[in-house]
């Protein structure tokens, strides 16, 4: 039986024109993504920008000896004592993305939520498969508590986020920092995360040929980035593998109703819930990957206003 799906009709018509990216051939999803985003500028689309904001590139120390890496640092003009911070790790299947991905998100928490918003592009796979991208994540998180006089916040109220592959890397980062006595985040921002590299649960396996993010797709990923061999897996990699979720941040957790990874993420919410930590759930019907930051639709207006409000709330 084929399964009827209810879309939001402002989400489903941008979704619609979205390209079909085969993960399985990294290059050439590069390539397709790339030439869709040009096709959008030629059509007008222009890259978000605020007055309010100043847009800071620099390069810090990798992990280990590993190359430096690339951050963006989003500073409010009117910023004058230590406030909050949003680090953010972008998403893309930990093949794709890079500082420009998460941008509107990035700009949009500085300008409306108040923080310095640090965007961080970290190493992709398959060149760098798992664990360049989170250590350089990590690292990044380290960076910025200890520069966080100079960087105007508060080292106390700091938040890290993330959408898809980004929101499995601050699940990472949230448990790697737990775990290495690190820098603890006061609220972890997990939108539409990537979770578990099972891929077996019921959206999961439900997920075929849907828009923007599909099964075949989330298969690839994972090949690319942990490899074909699952006998072992860190939950440094796949955060639903560790087995104690005590101690971890409180977290703020958002999923689209029609996305192979809403229940590994529902399930991971609720863990966290079991395990005692403070979880803001939101799953948005008739919504797909990435839907927030996809379209001007009313729900993905709603969604990028709960967010920077959660954040707000958990920075007062």
């Amino acid at each position: 039986m084929i399964k009827k799906r209810i879309y939001d009709p402002e989400v489903e018509e941008v979704a619609s024109i979205f390209p079909r990216l085969d993960i399985s051939n990294v290059p050439e999803a590069r390539a397709t993504l790339e030439t869709f985003i040009e096709d959008l500028a030629k059509q007008g689309v222009e890259r978000p920008t605020d007055d309010r904001i100043e847009e800071i590139e620099r390069m810090i120390p990798g992990p280990g000896g590993a190359r430096d890496v690339l951050i963006r640092i989003y500073m409010p003009k009117d910023r004058t004592g230590a406030g909050p911070g949003f680090v953010n790790f972008h998403g893309g299947g930990f093949v794709l993305g890079d500082l420009e991905s998460e941008h509107p998100r990035c700009l949009i928490m500085a300008a409306q939520g108040g923080a310095v918003s640090i965007g961080v592009d970290y190493r992709l796979a398959p060149e760098n498969p798992f664990p360049a991208g989170v250590e350089d994540c990590y690292c990044a998180l380290q960076w910025v508590v200890e520069h966080a006089q100079e960087l105007k916040i508060n080292p106390a109220k700091i938040a890290i986020g993330g959408c898809s592959a980004g929101g499995n890397l601050t699940a990472a980062v949230a448990l790697m920092a737990r775990d290495r006595g690190g820098p603890r985040a006061a609220l972890q921002m997990l939108f539409y995360p990537v979770i578990d590299d099972h891929c077996d649960t019921p959206s999961m396996l439900d997920g075929a040929g849907l828009y923007i993010w599909d099964y075949q797709n989330s298969l690839d990923m994972w090949h690319h980035y942990i490899g074909r061999d699952r006998s072992t897996v860190s939950p440094y990699a796949s955060p639903a593998r560790a087995g104690d979720l005590s101690g971890l941040p409180p977290a703020y957790v958002m999923t689209c109703e029609h996305d192979p990874l809403r229940d590994e993420a529902l399930i991971y919410a609720t863990r966290l819930m079991q395990a005692g930590v403070p979880v803001e759930l939101h799953n948005y019907p008739g919504t797909v990957h990435g839907f927030d930051f996809l379209t001007q639709s009313e729900v993905s207006a709603r969604a990028i206003r709960d967010g920077v409000e959660a954040f707000q709330r958990a920075m007062a």
